[in-house]
């Protein structure tokens, strides 16, 4: 697989009959905030994601095997499932069914969560796992960190999080976009940056999000932007925002 088309992502649990963990922070609240900022992301390069996440569930195995229906009837060339550990641990560890393309993405997102500080447990085969057993499609499970590490969680930046697997997953397959999701970057010849950034608005982004995720104030966007209505921006529209 040298490329992908269509990506599946679930959020894990967030859904009646199957709550995540809870320890310092809410597995449900993790895998959901790391989850909408990586479909944002793959989206804002160009890719065509498919949310797996169910809005309700009669048991466990009806919320397990509504996100693999999905997934698999969606043709989706890779799945991801977004998850959070707990159990007295600290770090970051990718399950997979097998080795191969998997693994090797499983490993490039680990080297990625190590640079921003989540310690690499490494990845491991797991063919007990309902969800990447039934899903017809490459894909991994991805233990981001532990709810109940105050190591882990003194300094989680979801945002960070969702980069560093998104960066993995273009790193693998050659999606050419960096692991900001910004476009535009104007560069000298030495690769260092000059003159204007801009962020392209995807689905469901709105000028609040892009002021906590870029670090800049919402009167800035809106003075760079010569924006009427901090409320109403644009899905394609082009935001300034350096």
């Amino acid at each position: 697989m040298s490329k992908i088309n269509t990506i599946a992502i679930d959020f894990g649990h967030n859904v009646n009959f199957d709550i995540g963990a809870v320890g310092i922070r809410k597995e449900d609240e993790l895998n959901k905030l790391v989850g909408e900022t990586l479909i944002e992301k793959f989206r804002g390069a160009g890719i065509n994601v498919v949310n797996c996440t169910p809005s309700n569930a009669t048991s466990l195995y009806d919320s397990l095997n509504q996100r693999c229906i999905v997934a698999n009837n969606s043709n989706a060339d890779f799945f991801i499932s977004i998850h959070h550990n707990a159990g007295g641990g600290e770090g970051a560890e990718v399950l997979c069914y097998d080795s191969g393309i998997a693994e090797e993405v499983g490993n490039i997102i680990l080297s990625q969560l190590a640079n921003i500080g989540i310690k690499d447990r490494g990845v491991k085969i797991r063919r007990d796992l309902f969800i990447i057993n039934r899903t017809r499609m490459k894909a991994i499970l991805v233990e981001c960190a532990f709810v109940d590490s105050e190591l882990d969680m003194s300094n989680y930046d979801y945002n960070k999080v969702s980069g560093a697997i998104f960066q993995g997953v273009c790193n693998k397959f050659g999606i050419g976009v960096n692991s900001d999701g910004i476009d535009n970057i104007n560069t000298n010849s030495n690769g260092s940056e000059i003159g204007e950034v801009y962020h392209t608005v995807v689905n469901g982004e709105s000028l609040s999000r892009m002021s906590n995720r870029y670090d800049v104030s919402m009167q800035r966007l809106v003075d760079m932007n010569d924006i009427k209505d901090k409320n109403l921006i644009f899905v394609g529209q082009k935001i300034r925002i350096k």
